[in-house]
């Protein structure tokens, strides 16, 4: 009972931030069944303040309402219902919501200018997006598979710092969050208001340039129109291409709008100090309460995943064996200089020659020579669009270049200030600038090794990386910010050494209570020393997020979600809601 209710509660977040505008809402031949209502909903006096449609109904369950039927045995009768019940939280919020900001949909009313801009920009994006969705299936693309992602550094916002109360007392202070939604949007082209009625007609025309632009994107005009029509159809609207596109955009703007509603009364409630509450000693004692998990999983049990789990899931692993029996884990970040794909077919050539039967005298001249060849990719980041932009690389660098008299130097700077989490930084910055390896970016933890009872690595990964681990790792004397140089079949690498996977407090064996662990013995540790040590020790080491940020995020996630599970339940109470179950599609009866 208790997992179907945080299933309840995780799709009600997912429902209230999605943003239902693709074409999946555009039902083909069928628009006369899906735009029948299917609930309303009545305030106080009786008076009919929204309603659902099936389109509604049958977008959410695609979305996320089938999940309870595949993943937690649902009945789709039961999964529809779930679905229904969280369409009416949302229209419920979302009236709450404009009466609490003074908000009015139709003119606009209690919008600040910023806000009408990024509604109105991101009704023009979901159209475009629409649009190009058509055009795909035009080109027969099911995705651009081989355009290049941006490169951007998602980094971790803090909710939470240590701060002193008026008696000296330490406590957490949670940091104000009220511009959240729009942080870091910039308008494309200047203010724009949805409301203004040059802007509303910019859009479509703007569209129809773009519609227009060739060939396929006039045939995916089409397609979207011949949608949009079947939509409407026995519904007795004007037929003509601009009054159904202006409907469309009116659709679209709508949702977008709603979801930011949503987004901002959510986000109202998190800045209210008395919605969730967290001290420091929830902080220690769910840190302590996960450390004996792993110690009962992984030393009690003895379960066999220790390994799979230390190498596979880093971040959830809260307890390190230390017997002489497990293996020791380090983790290491890398900086890739790659192959192209004709190098690396020239590495593989040069290999083969190797192999033959024939003396091969200029293999190492050959393999330097393809290695020297590799070009250095080198990004600059973008103030404006957030982004890590590929630039010319103006001073001819090499990549030796680039390790010795830039990563090197830097690195060993780094480590002579002794602030750990800065070497961190460093090692960051030099991915995000030179680094070709996906897996490098955003991750959330880095590469782990493993290193078993007779000192040989225990990974996955080639030789000549494991190798180059090995060395950094030095027999458990490795230093954080050294860094190794290794060649393999994928190119160039710089191995970072990141640290020991070790568990932060000593003398955690048995019975584990954090405000008892002191130098390996059952002594007094100062609740303010523990919590301090969890606020500077990074879950990663590339990026400023705590094991207290890491906590402090899961439990008052849990609080609050159940709040606003409490709070919806409130505000039901304002509302009645009429449900006409005979007008769902036969699909969704169950």
């Amino acid at each position: 009972m208790k997992t179907k209710f945080k299933v309840f509660l995780m799709c009600f977040v997912l429902l209230c931030m999605s943003l239902f505008t693709g074409c999946s809402l555009v039902e083909t031949n069928n628009g006369k069944l899906y735009n029948k209502v299917v609930a309303e909903i009545y305030n106080k006096q009786g008076k009919k303040v929204a309603q659902i449609t099936n389109r509604d109904l049958v977008a959410g369950y695609e979305s996320y309402g089938s999940i309870y039927v595949q993943y937690y045995n649902y009945s789709v009768s039961q999964a529809v219902d779930m679905t229904l019940k969280q369409l009416e939280n949302r229209k419920i919020t979302i009236l709450t919501a404009e009466n609490l900001f003074g908000i009015k949909f139709s003119t606009g009313e209690g919008l600040e200018e910023i806000e009408k801009t990024y509604l109105y920009e991101s009704a023009v994006s979901s159209l475009n997006t629409n649009l190009e969705n058509y055009y795909k299936e035009i080109l027969n693309e099911k995705e651009e598979e081989n355009k290049s992602e941006d490169i951007k550094f998602n980094g971790y916002e803090k909710n939470v710092a240590l701060d002193r109360n008026e008696n000296g007392e330490i406590y957490l202070k949670k940091l104000d969050k009220k511009d959240k939604i729009l942080d870091g949007f910039r308008p494309s082209n200047g203010q724009k208001s949805y409301y203004v009625d040059s802007d509303k007609a910019e859009i479509y025309d703007n569209f129809l340039d773009k519609a227009f632009s060739n060939e396929n994107y006039k045939k995916a005009l089409r397609l979207y129109l011949n949608d949009l029509k079947s939509a409407e159809y026995g519904m007795k609207l004007s037929s003509d291409t601009k009054s159904i596109f202006e409907r469309e955009i009116e659709r679209l703007y709508k949702i977008n709008y709603e979801n930011y509603i949503v987004q901002k009364y959510s986000e109202n409630n998190k800045n209210n100090s008395d919605v969730a509450t967290v001290s420091t000693d929830d902080i220690l004692k769910l840190y302590s309460s996960k450390v004996r998990a792993g110690y009962t999983k992984y030393v009690i049990e003895n379960s066999a995943n220790y390994s799979s789990d230390v190498s596979d899931k880093l971040n959830e692993v809260y307890y390190f064996r230390n017997d002489d029996e497990a293996n020791k884990y380090f983790t290491v970040a890398n900086i890739l200089f790659q192959f192209t794909d004709a190098q690396k077919a020239k590495y593989e050539e040069i290999n083969k020659k190797l192999s033959g039967s024939e003396p091969y005298e200029d293999y190492e001249t050959d393999m330097n020579t393809l290695y020297s060849q590799i070009q250095p990719v080198i990004r600059k980041y973008n103030e404006d669009t957030k982004i890590y932009e590929e630039i010319e690389n103006v001073d001819d660098l090499t990549v030796n270049e680039i390790i010795y008299n830039k990563i090197e130097i830097a690195l060993k700077s780094a480590q002579a200030s002794g602030d750990e989490n800065f070497v961190g930084d460093t090692i960051n910055n030099f991915i995000y600038t030179y680094n070709q390896d996906p897996g490098m970016f955003n991750a959330e933890s880095n590469y782990v090794i493993g290193v078993d009872s007779e000192g040989k690595a225990v990974s996955d990964f080639v030789e000549e990386f494991n190798d180059a681990g090995l060395k950094l790792y030095n027999n458990g004397k490795g230093q954080i910010g050294d860094m190794q140089v290794a060649r393999s079949s994928f190119g160039i690498h710089v191995l970072v050494y990141t640290g020991k996977c070790e568990n932060l407090f000593d003398g955690i064996d048995e019975e584990f209570e954090l405000s008892g662990i002191a130098n390996g013995k059952t002594e007094n540790l100062q609740t303010e020393s523990a919590i301090n040590k969890l606020a500077t020790k990074r879950v990663n080491l590339l990026v400023d997020k705590t094991y207290l940020d890491l906590l402090y995020d899961q439990i008052y996630q849990d609080t609050f979600t159940y709040f606003e599970q409490a709070n919806i339940n409130f505000l039901r109470e304002d509302y009645k809601i009429k449900v006409y179950r005979g007008r769902f599609p036969s699909a969704l009866k169950g």
